[in-house]
């Protein structure tokens, strides 16, 4: 028998072992973007009518944030919106812009919007990158309560993707092959390449001092696998997991995009599968690692789903208020008073 094949055989029987060794199912309140046909969803498996399902109107929905007020914060390429998180409803677009990779409410109120020079005029073709990366294209502007710009920093690349804030207040942000952690400057002040990211996509700084990171395609392109992969502060690799070798044939890792570090340790993947329709019978569209890097839930509907690119996981959460992940783990921030996420007195 192949070693690929032992590898699988292994993963399935962790898998097993995994699933049988919780006392109860796992089961998610969570949102989540379905890129391939364009949309946004609540789905609540323990409450199920609280689930609703609504079209974005906007091209390439990335990002989501709870803003508090009961909102939720995502990014499209030409800028934001924010819905209502218990019914869905739409309830503020800014539509004036192009190449919008990230979108952050700040713990002051305002909104941090990074993309490729997307507040000036277009000059690469659909979403390819301006072919000069050593160029200062990649653009952090920060945006007052009436949408105007307040303060605007460029730094050297031509490829953005998800943004996240460290407890030191420095900036990781999604660099095709690489990730790069950024001051308030404008100043690259490290970077974390590892062999096989291809539009790497996200990043968190673990209290530890690691560096966690969903790998985009990966290798998929060279006929490999996405994975994910936690580095330490010299960027050496600590753990490496999900990659298809490591799990069950029917996860079918194809490009691991958002992703959420629970209070368990354990880690929710939105795991895309392409663009458009036609995906929803590709793989698992959300899958969970537990520390070990094994599969302990997996979702998908294969009947409304065609490709989901990002998650959000609810339990235990309060939409009231303003949340980021400076510390790893998903938790509410202070918020200016005024703020659409402010806390309560």
């Amino acid at each position: 028998m192949k070693n690929t094949a032992l590898s699988r055989l292994f993963a399935a029987a962790s898998f097993l072992l995994a699933a049988t060794s919780r006392a109860e199912p796992i089961k998610h309140d969570f949102l989540a973007i379905d890129e391939g046909l364009g949309n946004l969803m609540r789905v609540d498996e323990n409450n199920p009518k609280n689930n609703w399902l609504v079209h974005i109107p906007q091209e390439h929905p990335r990002d989501m944030q709870l803003e508090g007020g009961g909102r939720l914060l995502i990014s499209h390429d030409h800028g934001y919106s924010e819905y209502d998180i218990a019914k869905g409803k739409l309830l503020k677009d800014i539509s004036r812009y192009h190449d919008v990779s990230s979108v952050r409410r700040m713990a002051n109120g305002h909104l941090l919007i990074v993309g490729v020079e997307f507040d000036r005029e277009k000059k690469n073709k659909g979403t390819s990158p301006l072919g000069d990366p050593t160029g200062r294209h990649v653009v952090f502007t920060e945006f007052d309560e009436n949408d105007q710009p307040v303060r605007r920093v460029v730094y050297v690349g031509d490829y953005a993707r998800l943004v996240r804030e460290t407890s030191k207040g420095t900036y990781l942000c999604g660099e095709n092959t690489m990730f790069r952690e950024g001051d308030k400057d404008g100043n690259w002040i490290k970077e974390f390449p590892v062999d096989g990211f291809t539009h790497a996509w996200m990043a968190l700084r673990l209290p530890n001092g690691n560096t966690l990171m969903s790998s985009g395609y990966g290798t998929t392109l060279k006929k490999g696998s996405p994975f994910m992969v936690e580095v330490d502060a010299d960027g050496k690799i600590v753990r490496k997991f999900g990659a298809a070798a490591d799990v069950p044939a029917a996860a079918h890792p194809y490009f691991y995009a958002m992703f959420q570090l629970l209070p368990n340790g354990d880690i929710v993947v939105a795991n895309w599968q392409g663009h458009f329709a036609g995906h929803n019978y590709d793989g698992e569209q959300i899958v969970e690692f537990d520390p070990k890097g094994a599969i302990v839930w997996h979702w998908g509907d294969q009947a409304f789903v065609s490709s989901i690119q990002g998650v959000l996981v609810l339990d235990g959460l309060n939409t009231a208020l303003l949340h980021d992940e400076r510390n790893g783990v998903m938790e509410p921030l202070p918020a200016a008073e005024s703020g659409p996420g402010a806390l309560p007195k």
